[in-house]
């Protein structure tokens, strides 16, 4: 009997305003996502499932789901409550911030499983649509 094994899949999230806005296109939203998801590899690069994630098998195989903040909710604030979770199995995460303009843009969370204290969290945001 084979025992189904969540796959690993990296989480990153925009902010939802940004995207909006007219002198954030579609290129310059993707690098931020790109900083952000290499910042949080290179955070968890210790990590099991991040070296599991970027194995060569693995490759082909990479799942990343780009999600947007809630109405209301800043990429700070979502940051401060990925933090404030204790639990083992929580991924690690990196808030990417433009610089030299200072601006939260863009939230990775290292490769994971879905555990549930992160599902949690993350169910009203929303995937990222232009």
């Amino acid at each position: 009997m084979s025992t189904h094994v969540q796959p690993l899949v990296m989480q990153i999230i925009v902010d939802r305003d940004l995207v909006k806005q007219p002198e954030w296109t579609t290129g310059p939203l993707m690098a931020q996502a790109a900083h952000a998801a290499t910042a949080a590899l290179a955070e968890s690069w210790m990590h099991e499932n991040t070296r599991a994630y970027v194995s060569t098998d693995n490759l082909p195989h990479m799942h990343k789901i780009v999600l947007q903040t809630p109405k209301g909710v800043t990429l700070t604030a979502l940051s401060e409550q990925l933090r404030g979770v204790t639990e083992p199995d929580m991924p690690t995460h990196y808030l990417w911030t433009e610089q030299p303009e200072n601006v939260p843009t863009c939230l990775a969370i290292a490769p994971n499983r879905k555990p549930a204290c992160l599902t949690q969290i993350l169910k009203k945001c929303t995937l990222l649509r232009s």
